[in-house]
């Protein structure tokens, strides 16, 4: 049975980027992910996502980059299908905005946000556990896209504490002409390290203990570090050699984002960071700040009238 709310015909969210401070990556586990340790920041780069009714037509999913089934929104919905034992007729359209294969999250940020935007179209008043579950089963970044603001993520991505960080973080991305694959890159680091679990266990502890030290934006330079990096640059120089710029242009840290290959730098303030982006021109390149304040909730969307109706 599908449940309508009155007036709504549609319910529109942005789905933000991050960028992962810090990454740290620990031995593989028996479910084949590895153990991490991330301070993940959510920034205004966003995608679009609106979901609707799909007027008969079951679920479809429009997106330049990656259209229907394979889309992880469409694997959302079908996993939310399968644990409420019903289907959900609905159009989900997304606008892409955020780098493909880039390690900003914009797939599982599209998951997150269709999710959320399922439970309000529908009413489903699903409970933060069943949200978190089915997100923890699309993918291990999605569940940090259900909530607001930075967050430590454990285990495989699925086990999060909110922090509180100093801000505004002013951030230049530098995009490279080409993308990777999550799986591939964290291959790569499994050729080139096999970390112990008592190292990686003291890593994770550290990084928990300097948090709690940071006070001002540039504190977080010393916390800046991603153990994927080495892996795909020695396969992809060209990520160092965006660093490079990014430090040449004045950044105070810069490291890539999750498994790559995009970078990105801290800087001071937001001249610094408009100057230095037009300093790597023309690379590909996008100014963003911190979202560090709760992001506004999906807003329904008042049914539009069908093209040649009055």
């Amino acid at each position: 049975m599908v449940l309508k709310a009155s007036g709504t015909d549609a319910v529109e969210a942005a789905a933000p980027a991050k960028v992962n401070l810090a990454l740290l990556v620990g031995p593989r586990r028996a479910d084949g992910y590895h153990e991490i340790a991330s301070l993940m920041l959510p920034v205004t780069l966003a995608d679009h996502v609106r979901v609707e009714h799909g007027g008969g037509r079951g679920l479809t999913v429009d997106c330049a980059v990656c259209p229907g089934e394979e889309n992880l929104a469409a694997r959302v919905v079908r996993e939310l299908e399968g644990r409420l034992a019903r289907t959900f007729d609905v159009r989900v359209s997304i606008s892409k905005h955020v780098p493909d294969g880039a390690g900003l999250g914009g797939g599982s940020s599209d998951a997150a946000a269709t999710l959320m935007a399922l439970d309000r179209l529908f009413g489903l008043q699903l409970s933060p556990r069943v949200l978190h579950e089915v997100a923890t089963a699309i993918g291990a970044d999605v569940p940090f896209f259900l909530s607001p603001g930075p967050q430590l993520a454990m285990g495989r991505g699925q086990v999060l504490k909110q922090v509180a960080l100093p801000e505004p973080l002013q951030v230049v991305i530098a995009v490279p002409d080409f993308s990777l694959s999550t799986a591939q890159v964290y291959g790569w680091r499994d050729e080139d390290a096999q970390p112990a679990v008592a190292e990686f266990t003291a890593r994770a502890a550290r990084l928990r203990a300097a948090l709690d030290r940071v006070r001002e934006p540039g504190d977080l330079a010393a916390l800046v570090e991603n153990d994927l990096e080495s892996s795909v640059v020695a396969r992809r120089p060209a990520v160092a050699e965006l660093k490079q710029r990014l430090l040449a242009a004045g950044a105070y840290a810069t490291a890539m984002s999750g498994s790559g290959p995009c970078v990105f730098g801290l800087f001071a303030d937001e001249a610094a960071a408009l100057a230095a982006r037009a300093q790597l021109a023309p690379a590909r390149t996008h100014y963003v700040t911190d979202l560090q304040a709760r992001p506004q909730r999906p807003r329904r969307s008042a049914r539009q009238p069908a093209p040649g109706s009055k």
